[in-house]
């Protein structure tokens, strides 16, 4: 039977693992990126993700709350996740140096193999596109590992501003 799902299987599927592959590889390497990059990866798993759940959220109308609760709270946990030993920003190139990171990869891979099985099990059984014991577990993992994704993002961009600038004891206030 596996064999027979993967014969089935349409062929921009393995395209889109393959791209997906790479791009997760690519964070394995360490790497000097522009702000604009930190978000490519977060982006497009979100992207995925709603992708994903879109017939889910016209059958389930609870299963959009669900994933919107996820993202946030997640994104919030995954800004606060310790920044990777090593990142820091070099203001002079306007880039963002980052040691590479087995972590993205694995999400990655969560997400692909989450949404195929997702896929193979409503193509098996239709009834399950409409299944809210399917669809609202599911809405909750896409919504979370996006958000950690995203938020992971959002905490490597704080890097990219300047500290703010603190006063000494020489300096006098300055009023408004």
């Amino acid at each position: 039977m596996l064999l027979t799902i993967i014969r089935y299987t349409p062929i921009w599927v393995w395209g889109l693992l393959a791209a997906l592959l790479a791009l997760g590889f690519w964070q394995v390497l360490p790497r000097r990126v522009a702000r604009g990059q930190i978000l490519a990866l977060p982006i497009s798993l979100l992207c995925l993700g709603l992708w994903s759940m879109a017939p889910g959220f016209a059958a389930q109308p609870l299963s959009v709350l669900l994933w919107l609760a996820a993202l946030v709270a997640c994104s919030a946990l995954g800004r606060r996740l310790p920044r990777p030993a090593g990142a820091a920003w070099h203001a002079e190139s306007s880039r963002l140096q980052l040691p590479g990171s087995w972590l993205p990869l694995a999400l990655i891979v969560g997400i692909f193999t989450l949404r195929y099985g997702v896929s193979v099990g409503q193509a098996l059984n239709p009834e399950l596109r409409q299944a809210a014991a399917v669809l609202l577990p599911v809405s909750v993992l896409y919504g979370a590992i996006s958000g950690l994704l995203l938020g992971r993002a959002l905490g490597l961009l704080q890097l990219t501003r300047p500290a703010p600038a603190t006063m000494t004891r020489h300096e006098p206030a300055r009023s408004l």
